[in-house]
């Protein structure tokens, strides 16, 4: 008997928010990338970047209690239209900002309403794939932050040198506009919708935890990367650090949709390893770099890094509850996220501060900054080949998971 073709993720809603993930992505990239050089612009220092850079994992750590149970209890498509509305009036008020405090006020602002946009998203897509093909179309949406990843970075330090910071920002808020129009259009599966009720197993999934934590130990490593990488390549005299962005995503392009594949073949947790030993690969070659060359190799080897292993993570933890629970599930592994972009910047900056009197140079303080932080990555490994062996030991005879 001949064996049964998987069924395919693509369908019309898939692709419209896979095209609003693009355009979320793209403001949120030219954004991200420009927000530490415009708090270095307003004079602050390394260790008060690192807050307003992470600042926004506070009010998106603050609002998961009250918005975990409403991701299953009420329309998840209009929670996430009103979660990006909020997102463009942010990134116009970035627009606004003459000051360090005033960043930092609307990058709380901005937290809150992307600790809801993300896991929103994420759930609201997962409605649409079929279980067989779960880490391939996880794999191949997130490829819309992909795409925007390869123009986003550039494309805001461009801008931001013809224009400014203002408009800059200005435009992003307009690209969040234009990502809720096609979420309108979309029709939104009937599910069960489970009562609002504030209690911690509506708030988070047990079963996601183990990957929640794994991704927080491996977004404190990233999020040093979206927060130093562009002011530690100017440090060493690199001006068009917007490349090192373009590489990396281009690279995710061929990698996540790979990685997904091997993963609905082999098991998510054996590729997971794989992953985060790039990832830490990446570490050492940038705490070595010292030409754009350099960069870019850490860049590549990153793309197999991180950029596969947190959709791995995800896929993980939302198939291992019902549909009714992802909302819970993904905010369960956002919260990860969130606790890992807050922790890493500024560890990362007070590191900085730290070993730059000692080393008597600012650039040699981040190249060690880069070691240090792998740390958490190999923390990560490790747990990823425990994990692995006892989801390998509980899965024979029952299949791969």
């Amino acid at each position: 008997m001949a064996k049964e073709k998987p069924k395919s993720f693509w369908s019309v809603p898939y692709v419209l928010l896979m095209a609003a993930n693009f355009f979320q992505s793209m403001a949120a990239f030219m954004t991200n990338t420009t927000i530490p050089v415009y708090a270095s612009h307003l004079g602050a220092s390394a260790g008060i970047i690192g807050l307003v850079t992470s600042s926004f994992a506070i009010s998106a750590l603050l609002i998961r209690p009250f918005s975990g149970p409403a991701f299953d209890s009420f329309s998840r498509k209009w929670l996430l239209i009103l979660a990006q509305a909020v997102i463009s009036v942010c990134m116009f008020a970035y627009g606004m900002a003459d000051s360090v405090t005033m960043l930092f006020v609307i990058r709380l602002f901005h937290g809150a309403a992307v600790g809801c946009a993300s896991p929103l998203a994420l759930s609201l897509v997962s409605e649409f794939l079929p279980y067989e093909r779960f880490a391939s179309g996880v794999s191949v949406y997130t490829l819309a932050q992909t795409f925007a990843q390869v123009i986003g970075p550039a494309t805001g330090l461009y801008l931001v040198d013809i224009m400014g910071f203002g408009p800059s920002y200005f435009l992003s808020s307009a690209l969040l506009l234009v990502a809720m129009v096609g979420i309108f259009t979309i029709k939104e599966p009937q599910r069960v919708s489970l009562p609002y009720k504030i209690e911690l197993k509506r708030i988070f999934a047990p079963p996601a935890i183990k990957p929640a934590i794994t991704l927080m130990l491996l977004s404190m490593a990233f999020s040093c990367v979206g927060a130093y990488v562009v002011l530690y390549g100017y440090e060493m005299g690199i001006e068009n650090m917007g490349i090192y962005f373009t590489v990396y995503a281009c690279c995710l392009v061929v990698t996540r949709p790979f990685f997904g594949r091997l993963a609905d073949r082999f098991g998510s947790s054996r590729v997971l390893v794989v992953a985060v030993a790039f990832f830490a690969t990446s570490f050492v070659l940038m705490s070595q770099a010292r030409d754009l060359a350099g960069f870019l190799a850490a860049a590549v080897v990153g793309s197999a890094g991180f950029g596969c292993a947190a959709p791995l993570l995800q896929s993980i933890g939302m198939s291992s509850v019902s549909n009714e629970h992802r909302g819970a599930a993904t905010n369960t592994t956002f919260t990860g996220l969130d606790l890992g972009s807050l922790a890493g910047p500024l560890i990362g900056g007070t590191t900085i501060e730290v070993l730059a009197p000692v080393m008597g140079s600012t650039s040699l303080a981040y190249a060690d900054m880069w070691l240090v932080m792998l740390v958490p990555v190999v923390l990560a490994f490790v747990l990823s080949l425990i994990w692995n062996r006892k989801r390998e030991r509980e899965g024979r005879g029952k299949g791969k998971r």
